[in-house]
């Protein structure tokens, strides 16, 4: 079994456990098993911390997500897209419309088209259903695959292309064809979505050309995303001609894409030291291609380095330019906040807010230094009222659970945590947290109630699937 096979290679795949595929006589997933399948996925993938919980990755990569999303003819799920923790230049769709995206593609690319049009692709498998028409193409492969599809990501690098060359050994040639005509689909769907958002549709035609002359080029494994997106020339030939439908696009890159960029320049690396000792070089011998973004990587190292005096002295020099002041300022009120003077870090937010009052990683952060001050009754108010913007956002439940902890409400902390953990589909976490707020003294008879009836729904809907998952529908 190939589950063996990845126990061997790490830690984490011996916790590996196939989510249930339904009818193998089917031809194709339905859109509700699609869903349980990628969140089964997705629970296994958050528990092993394999994802970048940066507030700004994460909001940037799902506002450029759902920015291609709203071009598409037809959507049949609600996207979710996160930041894998490996450098590998990779991107992938999972069942369900879950979009990963590893770090190593976005600090790859230098152009945030190209990242859009990878983006597109992957988002273009999903709106195809090449996924649910894939999983059952091959009923004897299914639970290799699947094993090596989660594996993957939580292995990440070689290990992962080894997990995935192992399960794929065993496919017949139909399967290969299968999976190239998706290819060229995606290819044709993904720039017609990149076309629409206004980016750049020769971009996809691009990125694959440099990519695959590099391997050639530089000879040994090519990069990751070529071994699972094999190139060809006709290929590369072919996305030029669909762009041609498409004006070229003058499109600079964002600030939010720069940003991102830099800070995950620090994120993926163990030293934070030697990152910020490698930018102060460059920045001292000129060498710097883009002075501010170093900069403000320097600044994020030092802080991640516990260098807080010498990030403040950076920090000073960018607070003297206009240009991506919004991040500039949410920087150093941080840094004010981790020297303890929580009074000018929360004075910035409150400045920041009068431009962007309802920005999501500004009300986040706004919340968390309250918090953190001492004030948390005043967070949770934030918070609650910023609900009528993002309500299924599982990040401000999980704030509002804090704050509430820190009021000391302890009931209403344990039921936010429990949407938490259902907006992530984890029915036994959101249980768990509702039987200890049922623990706790309730002065509200119509709460207590409410709350009862919640859990006795959720713990017969949980008993329900795992019935039939056992019953294999």
């Amino acid at each position: 079994m190939i589950v063996a096979l990845l126990s061997s290679l790490s830690a984490n795949a011996d916790r590996i456990e196939l989510p249930d595929l339904g009818d193998p006589s089917e031809s194709s997933l339905s859109i509700a098993k699609e869903k349980e399948i990628g969140r089964d996925i997705m629970l296994q993938i958050r528990e092993n911390h394999v994802t970048v919980d940066d507030l700004i990755v994460q909001e940037y990569i799902s506002s450029l997500g759902h920015q291609l999303v709203s071009q598409a003819d037809s959507a049949l799920h609600d996207f979710t897209f996160f930041t894998i923790k490996d450098n590998s230049i990779n991107a992938f769709a999972l069942p369900g419309g879950y979009i990963g995206v590893n770090a190593g593609l976005i600090t790859t690319t230098e152009d945030e088209s190209e990242l859009a049009a990878v983006m597109a692709h992957e988002i273009s498998h999903v709106t195809q259903r090449h996924i649910a028409r894939a999983v059952f193409h091959n009923e004897t492969m299914q639970a290799p695959l699947l094993a090596a599809m989660i594996a993957g990501i939580l292995l990440g690098g070689d290990a992962a292309r080894a997990a995935i060359t192992a399960a794929s050994a065993g496919s017949v040639q139909s399967q290969i064809n299968f999976t190239r005509k998706n290819e060229y689909e995606a290819d044709r769907v993904g720039i017609d979505l990149l076309g629409r958002a206004g980016f750049d549709a020769y971009s996809m035609a691009s990125l694959f050309d440099k990519m695959h002359r590099q391997s050639r080029l530089y000879g040994g494994a090519p990069p990751e995303f070529l071994s699972t997106h094999p190139v060809h020339g006709s290929r590369i030939s072919d996305a030029r001609a669909r762009a041609g439908n498409y004006p070229r696009s003058q499109r600079g890159n964002s600030e939010q894409y720069r940003i991102v960029r830099a800070r995950l320049r620090v994120l993926m690396s163990d030293n934070p030291t030697r990152v910020a000792n490698d930018l102060e070089r460059a920045l001292k011998g000129e060498r710097s291609a883009d002075t501010l973004l170093d900069r403000y990587a320097l600044v994020f190292a030092l802080i991640e380095a516990g260098q807080l005096e010498k990030a403040v002295a950076q920090s000073e020099i960018l607070l003297q330019q206009d240009k991506l002041a919004f991040y500039f300022q949410l920087q150093r009120a941080d840094i004010d906040l981790r020297l303890g003077r929580d009074g000018m870090a929360i004075k910035r937010i409150q400045e920041l807010r009068q431009s962007y009052p309802d920005d999501y990683v500004l009300t986040l952060e706004y919340a968390r230094m309250l918090i953190q001050s001492g004030q948390a009754a005043q967070a949770r108010k934030i918070l609650e009222d910023y609900l009528v913007f993002r309500q299924g956002d599982p990040n401000v439940y999980l704030w509002l659970s804090h704050a509430c902890k820190a009021s000391g409400d302890t009931v209403k902390s344990h039921i936010y945590m429990a949407e938490h953990h259902l907006l992530f589909g984890d029915a036994s976490q959101a249980i768990s947290h509702l039987e200890a707020a049922l623990r706790s003294p309730i002065q509200d008879y119509h709460e207590e109630a409410s709350l009862q009836a919640q859990l006795r729904n959720l713990r017969e809907q949980s008993s329900d699937d795992k019935k039939e998952k056992l019953s294999g529908k």
